[in-house]
């Protein structure tokens, strides 16, 4: 079996669960997160999702405020390297520098449009840029608004690379998409429920094996019910943001899926169907399997019986893996 996690903590504002009845006296200080379950979000504030193409090459780490993101998927895109897409259910949420900023690929073109998310990239396979356009999906690319919306970081620019220091922030993203006139409100329901306690077998050391060049392993915390990242094996390597937070999330999911060679053109990319498979669900420190499927108008993680994957308040870290791999992941 198999299962990943994600990043930071659980988020502000008060842990009032999605569908919760509140009087006028208990009603949250903010607006549903559609990702967490939590009233975290702004007041009024666009509700719109915005998924970002995270940079995980080891060289680009710790990238910046990853750890305040709600929802997490990382993926193999070629060679065995991992990207990261990190979805915030609002741009009020987006912090004054996230990344570093990569290229579009399709399996994250796919799940921007299953988030109904404005998707943030620079530059992109041919594939991924023309499945952008073929989607109508609303995008925003560093290659053409670099110096306007995105920036390099000099310091990683420095002493990592030009190809590793490109960043954005919430505020520019904002005004870009005002100008862009993009729609900042959105009626997507969430892909899974949310609820406190659920049965399942133990699962407090998840080792998820995305590729050969990228393993991680997760360790849940009981006192403080999260899952926290690290990289490789074992516990040497923390995943930290740039500010020093380890990544963390409350539910790990690995997404089996059918992983294949996209195109016989150079440079060669690689893609995942996405259209429906099987996986595990890592919450509240015990597991049990689920199934889902993806489309046009959502992404919906399912029980065995077929109702809504329960999952715990807060952030959700999504591995998607080649099924081949499924055997090389272990739950304990």
């Amino acid at each position: 079996e198999s299962c990943a996690p994600a990043a930071g903590s659980s988020g502000g504002g008060a842990s009032s669960q999605a569908g919760e009845s509140t009087t006028q006296s208990t009603a949250p200080a903010g607006d549903l997160n559609i990702f967490t379950g939590l009233y975290d979000l702004e007041k009024g504030a666009d509700n719109r999702p915005a998924a970002f193409m995270i940079n995980n090459l080891p060289k680009a780490r710790p990238q910046f405020g990853l750890d305040q993101a709600d929802l997490f998927f990382e993926a193999e895109t070629e060679g065995g390297i991992t990207r990261i897409m990190a979805v915030f259910n609002s741009v009020s949420k987006v912090p004054s520098q996230l990344g570093s900023i990569r290229s579009a690929r399709t399996p994250f073109v796919k799940l921007a449009q299953a988030l109904d998310a404005v998707y943030i990239h620079h530059g992109g396979s041919i594939e991924g840029k023309a499945m952008i356009k073929d989607f109508k999906l609303n995008d925003v690319d560093g290659l053409i608004y670099e110096g306007s919306t995105l920036w390099r970081d000099p310091e990683y620019r420095k002493t990592k690379g030009a190809e590793h220091s490109v960043m954005i922030s919430g505020e520019k993203l904002a005004d870009r998409i005002s100008k862009l006139k993009y729609r900042t409100t959105s009626d997507r329901s969430a892909p899974y429920a949310f609820s406190d306690s659920q049965a399942g077998s133990p699962a407090t050391d998840v080792q998820a094996y995305i590729s050969r060049f990228q393993q991680v392993n997760f360790q849940y915390d009981a006192e403080k019910k999260l899952y926290f990242k690290y990289n490789g094996t074992d516990q040497s390597d923390p995943h930290k943001s740039a500010e020093g937070v380890q990544l963390s999330a409350s539910n790990v999911i690995l997404m089996y899926d059918r992983f294949y060679q996209e195109t016989e053109q150079t440079p060669v990319t690689y893609t995942f169907d996405l259209e429906k498979g099987r996986g595990v669900l890592c919450s509240g420190g015990v597991t049990r399997n689920l199934s889902w499927e993806r489309g046009p108008d959502g992404l919906r993680f399912k029980e065995a019986d077929g109702s809504a994957l329960k999952v715990a308040p807060g952030k959700t870290y999504v591995c998607l893996i080649n099924q081949n791999n499924e055997g090389k992941s272990t739950i304990a």
